[in-house]
Order: structure tokens, then C-alpha cells, then sequence
């Protein structure tokens, strides 16, 4: 097997957000630097990661965010070569990573990563199925705000990000991020990864009389795409605006080949309102792998605790972001 470290071809399958090339291109120039390493067999790419690396103070810190991203036909033992051969590539570092999947603990068990938090869950919309069968996968309550949207007279509008005409809405969303105090990348983020390709970007936007009372921004990466920011108004809620934003954007995403829509982490305890929101659209709960560590010196060194979410080291939480 060959391993190649610095150029990022396509992954060889579906992938998140964070290991698509266009998220390397997007933090290019941001206080992390992008790091990207691929593995093949015979010309063929078995596996692809994109590694954040940061540094702080004299500590350099590696995060690999759901990744690698695997060709399907790869065991477990390749993948544990793989996982070798990339900490081999790169200088020694405190290394956290979250595997894609609960398959892959042991492989990075066997590269000396220690799991030190419970795995978290994405919820995972199908698009694969028919617009019928969605519309019957709804939790009933969201089905109804979902019709209700449908008779308010709202307009919905579907567009590319433009930087300059939607600064406006990115600008309410910042506001509202800052009044609900939730963390999410920055505006900036949106703009440099629309900028990656004309097609990389759909932003739904609701209207009614001619006024913008919600809009869902999405990124694509084919064949998944990823909901990435969202804003309300008063106006907005009482119709449900973002009930029928994602509908028509999921019929719009399968409508073009897309297979999946991710809609985030489902965090029922500290977001228990907008899990429901995800999980009433029909989308399913799915466990990452658990969140793992890797220290460059021995092993005896990584604190024997596991951290809750709001726990955890400053640096995993600020890569995360």
C-alpha cells in the first residue's frame, strides 16, 4: 500500500463535512492548518484524512474529525496499517480524533488512541427514499407544523450564497447565535466554502409579503450535503417556516442525486428542542465512534477519566469548532 501525505484526492465514498476537500480549501488560511493524507493500493484510494493541526504554546495538536474515510472493501487490518502509517507521517502530537464509525475503535485501539468520551450521534436524513415514503418516516406532530407551513402563504425562494446580497441574513444568523449562546463556525466559513465551487452552496429562504422571516443555508458535497446554519424570526416560528425549509430542501437535494442529509449532533439534553426537530423530520440517530486520544509520549500518561461534552480539553473543543 502507498501512502501519500499532502495532496487529497476524492474520497473514496460518501464522507462528512470535514473530510470533503472543500473543507481543507475552506480553512485554508485560518488558524489551522490543513493537513492531507490518502492511501492506495494498485492506483486505487483505499482511505483519505484531512488532519487539523494547531498549535498551543509549545504543544502541537492533531484532530482527525470523523475520519478516515474508507473505500468500502478495506478490513479492519488495513485500516490499522493505514492509521500507523499516518501517525508515522506526521510529528509527534497530542492526536484526538473521532472515528466515523464504532467499527473503527479497534483499529485506532491498535495505533494506541484511548477512548475518553461516549459516542455522540448524528441524525441522518435518507433521501434515497421516495418523497412519499419521507413524508411517512415524520413523526406525526412534525407532519402536522409541516402542512400548517404549507397553508401559511409563505414563499420559498432557492438560491446559491451569494457573499455580498446574503451578508444581511449570515449577519441575523451571528446575532441569534450570539443571544442563544450556541457555538458554530464562523460566517466567514460559509463564504469560503461557497467560494470552493459554483454548485457548493443552496441557501431556502422563506418569505412572507415580501418579507424574510426564515432561511436553512446548506452545503453540498455530493452525494451528501450538510445543514449548516439557520435563522428564525417571531414571525418564522409561529409558521413553522424552517419545518417546510428543510422539506423542500431534502426533496431539492434528492431531487439531484444527493443520498443523505446531515443534520448535526443530536444533544438531547442540552438542545432536547431542536432534536426533536431533527428527529420528528425523519431523519435517524446514527453513533459516531467515541471521541479518542493519542499522546506522543506513553500511553499511562492519558488521564484514565472519560470528559462529558462541556468537559472536555480547551483544545478539542476549539479544533471542534
Amino acid at each position: 500500500m502507498d501512502f501519500t501525505l499532502g495532496s487529497q484526492p476524492q474520497p473514496p465514498g460518501p464522507c462528512a463535512l470535514q473530510q470533503h476537500p472543500f473543507y481543507g480549501r475552506a480553512l485554508a488560511g485560518h488558524a489551522a492548518q490543513i493537513v492531507a493524507f490518502h492511501a492506495s493500493d494498485e492506483g486505487r484510494v483505499q482511505a483519505s484524512a484531512q488532519i487539523l493541526q494547531r498549535r498551543f504554546g509549545p504543544f502541537r495538536v492533531c484532530y482527525l474529525p470523523r475520519g478516515p474515510v474508507w473505500a468500502p472493501e478495506t478490513g479492519d487490518r488495513s485500516r490499522a496499517l493505514v492509521l500507523h502509517a499516518l501517525l508515522r507521517a506526521l510529528p509527534p502530537a497530542l492526536w484526538i480524533a473521532t472515528p466515523e464509525t464504532m467499527r473503527d475503535k479497534d483499529p485506532y485501539r491498535s495505533a494506541g488512541f484511548r477512548a475518553v468520551m461516549t459516542p455522540q450521534h448524528m441524525a441522518e436524513l435518507d433521501l434515497t427514499y421516495p418523497q412519499a415514503q419521507r413524508l411517512s418516516h415524520q413523526h406525526g406532530k412534525w407532519r402536522n407544523r409541516l402542512r400548517r407551513a404549507q397553508a401559511g402563504g409563505l414563499d420559498i425562494l432557492s438560491r446559491q450564497l451569494d457573499p455580498i446580497r446574503d451578508m444581511a441574513l449570515l449577519q441575523r444568523e451571528a446575532a441569534q447565535r450570539r443571544a442563544r449562546g450556541y457555538a458554530a463556525l464562523p460566517p466567514e466559513f460559509a463564504l469560503s466554502w461557497a467560494a470552493c465551487s459554483q454548485d457548493a452552496t443552496r441557501l431556502f429562504i422563506a418569505r412572507r409579503d415580501g418579507q424574510t422571516v426564515a432561511f436553512m443555508l446548506f452545503l453540498l458535497h455530493p452525494p451528501v450535503a450538510t445543514y449548516h446554519i439557520g435563522w428564525t424570526g417571531s414571525a418564522g416560528r409561529a409558521l413553522s417556516a424552517h419545518h417546510l425549509l428543510l422539506w423542500e430542501a431534502a426533496n431539492w437535494l434528492a431531487a439531484r442525486g444527493h443520498t443523505r442529509l446531515d443534520l448535526g449532533l443530536v444533544d438531547t439534553s442540552a438542545a432536547p428542542g431542536l432534536a426533536r426537530f431533527k428527529l420528528g423530520s425523519g431523519a435517524n440517530p446514527r453513533p459516531l465512534g467515541p471521541a479518542m486520544l493519542r499522546f506522543a509520549g506513553p500511553m499511562r500518561r492519558i488521564p484514565r477519566r472519560s470528559w462529558a461534552a462541556g468537559d472536555l480539553p480547551l483544545a478539542f473543543r476549539s479544533l471542534c469548532l
